[in-house]
Order: structure tokens, then C-alpha cells, then sequence
């Protein structure tokens, strides 16, 4: 029944998600005159960001890393991948403006609204958030202008691309009406999560249906993606970059991008420097995500070293987790593209799954 109920709101969604995006397409044309007030997105308290004294606005890491990390990792985290931008307004109209670089070559399994659009939420009278609208810039310009007709005193929820870096990033209100800062999250500080390209957005239709915004959301925390595609391979260097944010829970999400070599070599070296760096911070560590009713071997490996850890010092290892990833997505092929990186479906499965285990861990 849980799977057929998933099942029903996945195709709820997309049937939503295309009427959206039709409906961004015939409002980006119109413009947008000076009767609004305009917000750089460079000057907002923006959220996803684990580094917010970054040179760039959105970029995922600070120069101080380019040279440190490994080449593709730097170039990877040149997207803005779950940053996002909170606020209320009483304003009747949001309005959203942003730019991307130009020739970017498209994703044969992702839309463009998933790879450089922006994605509107608003938070409801209960507490959830709800999904408003959704939009991609003109591909031969870059540029896209996404206009929300706005319900005055909801609270905003804008999420930047997944998988580019915007130029510039804009909101705009109606000409005097109020743009004040959102309530802050139930929790203080952030949860980071490291991985691979299924924790960078996987095959999502569009940013807010990622797994990792979709548990954020449900959690109600800031969450920095630290999902890098082919990479997130645990380099030791990754840990000091992990460690320099002051988190709440670091998850560590990176077999799928580890040969079982890799993980006999690098897992153990790795979280023991993360457990050196942040002694007092909880580390939740992932199986990879698999539609088998069996983990993979990367899992087996890993699983043994989490065990060791364990053993050997159950009070100074109290605070760390293991998440199997057998129990992250159904028993049945649907939920991934190529039984590997999850569709909308395997990632509304995912999020409450992750959910429920952080919830868990930290006592929410």
C-alpha cells in the first residue's frame, strides 16, 4: 500500500510539475517593469551554503580549495545545487530573475527546469511546504525571468540551479511592500551532506525534488550538498572541508563512486579524521542506495569497518550511524533511470527514509 500511495503522488507530481513549467514558459516573456523593488541575491541571508564568506555568492566552495581538493571536485562544486533563498513578503507578486552561462550542454535524463531552472515553494498554514512554480532560462540567451503571483504573508522558498552557476540572481517585490528574513530552522546549525552525483541532484525533474531538499524540507533544517557527480570519494582532503562547517550531523554518502578497493583503502583513514576534526558531532555513514534486495559490495565492506569502529570504543563511537542502502529505495527497478541514480520516484521514497534516521539521531 506505502508503494502504491508513493506511486499515486509521483504521478501527481509530474502531471503538477508539467503544468508549471508550461505556465513558467508563457510568463517569462513579459516584463517586468520599475514598479518593483529589487533584492541581489548576492545580499540575501542565502541558505545551503557552508561557506557563506565565499568570493562567489553561489558557489559550493571557497577559493581556499582550488588546489587542494582533487581538480573535478573544484569544478564540481562551481553549481549551486540545494542553495536556496527564504523570505516573506506581503507583496501580491514574486518575481525572479536569474542568469546562467550559455552553451551548456543539456542532460539527455534531466529537463532543463532540473539542470538550470529556478523552483518556487511556499510554506502552507500547516507547516508544509507546498510547490508553486517552476522555470527555465532561454537557452540561447541564459537568461529567465520566472513571475509567482504571491499570496501576501506566505513564507518563500526559492531554489537556485542544480547543475550550473548562475551568473546573477534576483527576486523583486511589488514597489514598497515588506521582504523580511523567514523564521529560523528548528535546528541552529546545518546538516552537510557529502556524496556523489545522487546526493548532487541524481535524475531529478527539478531542484526542489531532489531527495536532499525534500528531507530538508520535511525536517525543517539548513542542508549543504556536498554531492559531487563521478567524485565523492572520500580524499582526505574532503574531511578538512567537512570539518570546517560547524554542522549538526555530517552524512557521508559515497560508495556508489568507490570500487571495493577504495573503500577498503580510504573509508576507515576518512572517518577516523572527521571523527579527530569534530569529536563531538554525529557522522551518519550510507550504503549505497540499491533497488536489490541485497547490499552492494561496497556495503559489506563498509559495514565491517563501521562495526570495528564501533567495538573498539562503543562511548567515543556512540555518535556514529549507519544507514544500509537496501532500506533507502524500493525492491523494484521503477524507481531508478539505470538502476543506479534514482528518478523522482526512488527520491520521494529516499527523503523519508533519511528523514526518519536523522530524526532520529538528532532527537527532532
Amino acid at each position: 500500500m506505502k508503494r502504491i500511495q508513493i506511486h499515486v503522488r509521483v504521478l501527481l507530481a509530474c502531471a503538477l510539475g508539467f503544468a508549471l513549467t508550461a505556465s513558467a514558459a508563457r510568463n517569462v516573456p513579459k516584463a517586468v517593469t520599475e514598479d518593483y523593488d529589487w533584492r541581489d541575491g548576492a545580499t540575501l541571508q542565502l541558505e545551503g551554503r557552508g561557506f557563506p564568506n565565499a568570493d562567489k555568492p553561489y558557489n559550493r566552495l571557497p577559493e581556499k580549495w582550488e588546489g587542494v581538493v582533487p581538480p573535478a571536485v573544484w569544478k564540481l562544486s562551481q553549481t549551486s545545487i540545494d542553495i536556496n533563498a527564504r523570505f516573506v513578503t506581503d507583496s501580491d507578486e514574486v518575481v525572479v530573475r536569474w542568469e546562467v552561462l550559455t552553451g551548456y550542454r543539456p542532460h539527455p535524463q534531466i529537463t532543463l527546469n532540473g539542470t538550470q531552472g529556478v523552483d518556487v515553494y511556499k510554506r502552507t498554514s500547516n507547516g508544509t511546504w507546498e510547490h508553486t512554480l517552476a522555470g527555465a532560462p532561454n537557452v540561447e540567451t541564459g537568461v529567465g525571468e520566472l513571475r509567482v503571483p504571491w499570496n501576501p504573508g506566505d513564507e518563500c522558498l526559492v531554489y537556485l540551479p542544480m547543475r550550473v552557476l548562475p551568473r546573477s540572481f534576483s527576486i523583486g517585490v511589488k514597489k514598497g511592500k515588506s521582504f523580511n528574513p523567514a523564521r529560523p530552522h528548528r535546528l541552529s546549525k546545518p546538516i552537510v551532506h557529502y556524496g556523489t552525483s545522487i546526493v548532487h541532484g541524481g535524475r531529478a525533474d527539478r531542484a526542489g525534488l531532489t531527495f536532499t531538499s525534500i528531507m530538508a524540507r520535511e525536517l525543517d533544517v539548513d542542508l549543504i550538498n556536498l554531492g559531487f557527480p563521478g567524485n565523492g570519494r572520500m580524499e582526505l582532503a574532503l574531511a578538512d572541508v567537512l570539518a570546517e562547517i560547524d554542522a549538526a550531523l555530517y552524512i557521508v554518502d559515497c560508495e556508489w563512486n568507490m570500487n571495493p578497493k577504495m573503500v577498503e583503502e580510504r573509508y576507515e583513514p576518512f572517518v577516523r579524521k572527521l571523527k579527530e576534526l569534530r569529536p563531538d558531532t554525529p557522522i551518519l555513514l550510507c550504503g549505497g542506495c540499491t533497488e536489490k534486495p541485497f547490499p552492494r559490495q561496497q556495503e559489506v565492506i563498509s559495514r565491517k569497518i563501521f562495526d570495528k569502529l564501533k567495538s573498539e570504543d562503543p562511548a567515543k563511537w556512540a555518535n556514529l550511524h549507519f544507514l544500509s542502502g537496501v532500506d533507502q529505495l524500493p525492491n523494484n527497478s521503477d524507481c531508478t533511470t539505470d538502476h543506479c541514480h534514482p528518478n523522482v520516484y526512488g527520491f520521494m521514497y529516499m527523503a523519508p527514509v533519511y528523514a526518519k534516521v536523522v530524526r532520529e539521531i538528532l532527537s527532532l
